[in-house]
């Protein structure tokens, strides 16, 4: 679906304020004790912060995010996925948060993790993640039906 550019930033806006909600439980998860402290140096569980940049347009922000240990493995979870805990700002005055289910695999000296995350068509689909973990470094790419761009974040201690 092409939409013209204000109606997407107008769609984009509501559902950011609807996903506003979860930005309590972000800052909640953020201040939790079950995060490590100090996280572990070659694991991928903990917080990390820094920015997201979209290829597609040029938007940025602040970017932060909280990463749990494995999940238990089951029906609903892989052995190696971990919930990843996003914020995302935008102009400043804007953000949103969700969780998404990535797969994290450890390879070499660090990680590597994959997964997606289903938004609205409107507001671009399906993302697909694809990252890195390398000590207090964590990089990685998505990608949706309107947007691709980057993440790159640091460990909090």
């Amino acid at each position: 679906m092409n939409l013209p550019q204000p109606l997407r930033f107008a769609l984009s806006f509501l559902v950011l304020s609807l996903l506003s909600s979860c930005s309590s439980d972000l800052r909640k998860a953020w201040k939790c004790d079950i995060c490590p402290a100090p996280p572990p140096a070659n694991g991928v569980a903990g917080k990390w912060e820094g920015t997201w940049l979209s290829a597609a347009n040029g938007h940025h922000g602040k970017l932060r995010c909280v990463v749990s240990g494995p999940l238990e493995v089951g029906k609903l979870f892989a052995k190696g996925d971990h919930s990843f805990f996003y914020q995302a700002t935008w102009k400043f005055i804007l953000s949103g948060s969700y969780k998404a289910i990535h797969n994290v695999q450890k390879k070499g000296g660090g990680y590597v993790f994959k997964g997606d995350h289903q938004m609205p068509d409107w507001a671009g689909g399906k993302y697909h993640y694809e990252g890195t973990i390398k000590g207090d470094d964590f990089n990685a790419c998505y990608e949706s039906a309107m947007d691709r761009g980057t993440f790159t974040m640091k460990r909090v201690h």
